[in-house]
């Protein structure tokens, strides 16, 4: 009976808040048009104080801010703010932060009165952050800003910041003022990637020591850290538990609000309670949930220090290792999470990551289905089997398991983001949305639901939504290599080369084992007309493909290694290297026979090869009934043989850009070519491809003509063609 008036509750409680953040955001957005930003995430207890008032009120998800707001982190929180200026501001709990001034056509100013903040801008004007200690001016730019009574730090990943601590400054005039010093001696420092900064009150600033600066070292407060079960408490412990802050405790974590309950659990001060482990991995798992994974960590050492077998703390440490990469420890204490306990689902369900990490995804499925064999009615567990059922590429599978978990328990996040994911491979975008959105409604803090919903904007075609969504992904778990690729590849869309190009290296400094920056920053370069830059990547990225065995089986890893073998191919035939180019290709058919882009590369290759008229006609029609629904065009001329027409002049000249969208989008696109000389010359090729939903269509036409080196030499040819294609399913 508990779960299902459990469930029952929070679908009420989560109705609420939705109605509550519809018209906070109304009544929010009347204050200022434009505004100067929102609230994209909360978790916790966030305060908002308008300008001019006094009071401070709750703030939520959606909320609008207008200049000169307040927002205050109380401890065990966080939260998240989107500025009208294309910045992402990720907050850290006890940090009071004013927008005195944010547009989107001026330059900006923030006061920072306490705490840390993790900064994500793309602002064409200058960003200023005014500290008691420091002047921060910054432009373009990743970077943590961290003010103590004691020092501020500076932490800068991309681009560069100017940090001041002169004394004729600006000083904020929303924060206290620190305390006088004796010392009057100031300076000016400019940072760049990589580099750290320690300001103090009464002295210059100073670099520190370290070259490298990594995201999960100095953000870990940002990290997100997936759960291990639908609840944290172990029933027989809840039943005999009968210190009134711990009930109070219990009651607040069973409504979803995770800060009240860590506050009511450090005043639940009984000696009974606290001498319990189960007392100390519970208090470490809500700790999890808001980042805080040193206090965790200390929870843990405190339970194993009274039941050093106790299977809950190891699983625990299992998942703060996965969420640091380090797979190893990760593995080392999910076993013995499952040795202490073969019966635990949270247990196996740790495992199952650890085992995921350490690329041994066939085990790592097996072990999430003895969860679910072990409590059929657990949500999560179910939740976990369609994720990896659909790394495997078993949709259909990976489906019906979304389905149970979402049946199992519609307020579950993790149950409602998968089963997002899963409409998404079956190009039901809208499903996909709505499954997203309440993922993100009930867990404002896990960056997939967002990563989702920047897909799915995008497959209808709004860029630029899904952009920013996925940028608030990379904003909620910075040190995610995945979704920095991912904020690469919409930043390659939207033709924004650079920050691209720093995104990919982000994602290769984050996790260098990852074959997927490599793979697409090749595919960058050789569009910005780097072959030998890309070689490098590509060939770089197929080593590492078999590290992507954590997302991905034997089979489908050999698909991968086609792809890019295919693409090797297409830098060898830019560099003009034609049999290495052949030869690359045959190797990716012998990977994976049904690959079209391998059967479409040979078929342009033979266009400039005689005598393989048939040949070349053979693999075009190879890739078109073997190609998945995309927008790539279908040209009228390479249907046709013996066209006698001189080799790599207009139209006869496939572009690269035809082969490489990194994401498929419900578009219509327009290519065309041409090609004029002497004798009468002339020739064009127009080709008008889209995909809408699951049809993708290619209408073009070829038109050459010429009279010859001589009489009767005349040519003409003109050529029509039509391709449609339809998605009957998914696969």
């Amino acid at each position: 009976m508990m779960k299902p008036l459990r469930n029952a509750c929070r679908s009420l409680l989560m109705v609420t808040a939705l109605g509550a953040m519809a018209e906070s955001h109304a009544q929010s957005a009347q204050r200022c048009e434009p505004a100067a930003g929102r609230i994209v995430s909360v978790q916790g207890n966030i305060e908002l104080r308008s300008a001019g008032q006094t009071e401070w009120q709750p703030a939520k998800l959606d909320d609008a801010l207008c200049a000169g707001d307040t927002l205050r982190v109380k401890e065990h929180s966080r939260g998240s703010i989107a500025l009208a200026n294309a910045t992402l501001l990720r907050l850290d709990q006890q940090t009071t932060v004013t927008l005195v001034g944010v547009a989107e056509a001026r330059p900006s100013l923030l006061e920072l009165c306490r705490g840390a903040i993790h900064f994500m801008t793309r602002t064409r004007k200058s960003l200023r952050i005014i500290t008691p200690f420091v002047n921060a001016a910054v432009e373009g730019t990743e970077f943590t800003i961290n003010h103590t009574d004691a020092h501020d730090t500076i932490s800068v990943y991309e681009g560069h910041v100017s940090a001041s601590n002169e004394p004729a400054r600006p000083r904020p005039e929303s924060c206290e003022a620190p305390p006088a010093s004796a010392s009057t001696e100031g300076g000016t420092l400019l940072l760049a990637s990589g580099e750290s900064a320690r300001i103090p009150l009464d002295r210059a600033p100073f670099k520190l020591a370290q070259i490298v600066v990594r995201p999960e070292d100095s953000v870990q407060w940002a990290l997100y850290y997936p759960p291990l079960g639908d609840d944290l408490i172990d029933e027989a412990f809840a039943r005999q538990e009968t210190t009134p802050r711990m009930r109070e405790s219990i009651a607040h974590y069973r409504a979803g609000r995770i800060t009240q309950a860590l506050s009511s659990i450090e005043q639940a001060g009984d000696s009974q309670t606290i001498g319990d482990p189960r007392f100390h991995t519970y208090r470490a798992g809500l700790l999890l949930a808001v980042g805080r994974a040193d206090e965790a960590n200390l929870a843990l050492q405190q339970a194993l220090n009274l039941d050093s077998r106790n299977s809950a703390a190891y699983a625990l440490r299992a998942i703060i290792s996965v969420a640091q990469n380090d797979k190893g420890a990760a593995l080392i204490f999910a076993r013995s999470a499952v040795r202490f306990d073969e019966k635990s689902a949270p247990a196996l369900i740790a495992l199952s990551y650890a085992e995921q990490a350490n690329f041994d995804l066939e085990q790592a499925l097996a072990s999430t289905k003895k969860a679910v064999d072990l409590e059929p009615q657990n949500a999560l567990a179910w939740a976990r089997v369609a994720e990896l059922e659909m790394s495997l590429g078993k949709l259909d599978e990976g489906l019906q398991a979304a389905r149970r978990a979402a049946d199992l328990n519609p307020n579950l996040p993790r149950a409602q983001t998968v089963l997002g994911f899963a409409s998404l491979t079956r190009i039901d975008t809208r499903a996909a949305k709505a499954s997203f959105e309440t993922a993100i409604a009930l867990d404002q803090a896990d960056p997939l639901p967002r990563l989702g919903l920047g897909l799915a904007r995008i497959r209808e075609n709004d860029l630029e939504a899904g952009r920013r969504e996925i940028e608030i992904a990379a904003n909620l778990d910075p040190a995610s290599s995945l979704l920095r690729s991912y904020l690469g590849k919409a930043y390659f869309e939207e033709r924004r080369e650079g920050l691209a190009g720093t995104q990919f290296d982000l994602a290769k400094q984050l996790d260098p084992r990852d074959p997927t920056p490599w793979f697409y920053d090749a595919i960058r370069k050789q569009t910005d007309n780097q072959p030998v830059a890309a070689l490098d990547d590509l060939e770089r990225s197929i080593d590492l493909n078999d590290n992507r065995a954590v997302y991905r089986s034997r089979l489908l890893l050999d698909q991968d290694r086609a792809t890019r073998d295919t693409s090797l191919a297409r830098v060898y035939d830019d560099l003009r290297f034609d049999q290495l180019a052949l030869v690359e290709a045959s190797k990716s058919l012998s990977l994976d026979p049904a690959n079209h882009s391998a059967h479409r590369f040979l078929s342009d290759a033979f266009a400039r090869t005689p005598r393989h008229e048939i040949a070349r006609v053979s693999e075009l029609l190879q890739s078109q009934l073997l190609q998945p629904l995309n927008v790539n065009p279908v040209q009228p001329r390479l249907a046709a043989p013996d066209l006698n027409i001189v080799t790599g002049a207009g139209p006869a000249e496939a572009a690269f850009n035809e082969f490489h969208p990194l994401f498929e989008r419900n578009r219509p696109q327009l290519v065309a070519s041409g090609l004029v000389g002497n004798n009468g010359t002339f020739g064009d090729e127009a080709v008008l491809s889209g995909l809408a939903g699951r049809v993708s269509y290619s209408l073009g036409q070829f038109h050459y003509e010429t009279d010859g080196f001589r009489e009767n030499n005349d040519l003409q040819h003109d050529i029509y063609n039509a391709f449609v294609q339809f998605a009957v399913t998914p696969k």
